[in-house]
């Protein structure tokens, strides 16, 4: 069961960093979740949420 959690949130992180990392920033403004940061912060945020949900994706592979 915790290998399936796991998958989950790190699939669920890494899905909002691609968005954060990847979207044109007119989309995260529309969206109604760009919290008022420039494209930049975007950018940054998406990268950590990315490197993040690979660390929860193989930390829950080695259990």
């Amino acid at each position: 069961m915790a290998k399936t959690v796991n998958l989950v949130i790190g699939i669920i992180v890494l899905l909002i960093g691609v968005f954060y990392a990847l979207m044109p920033h007119s989309v995260h403004v529309a969206s109604g979740i760009g919290f008022g940061l420039s494209h930049g912060v975007h950018v940054v945020l998406g990268l950590i949420l990315l490197i993040v949900g690979i660390v929860i994706l193989l930390l829950g592979r080695k259990k």
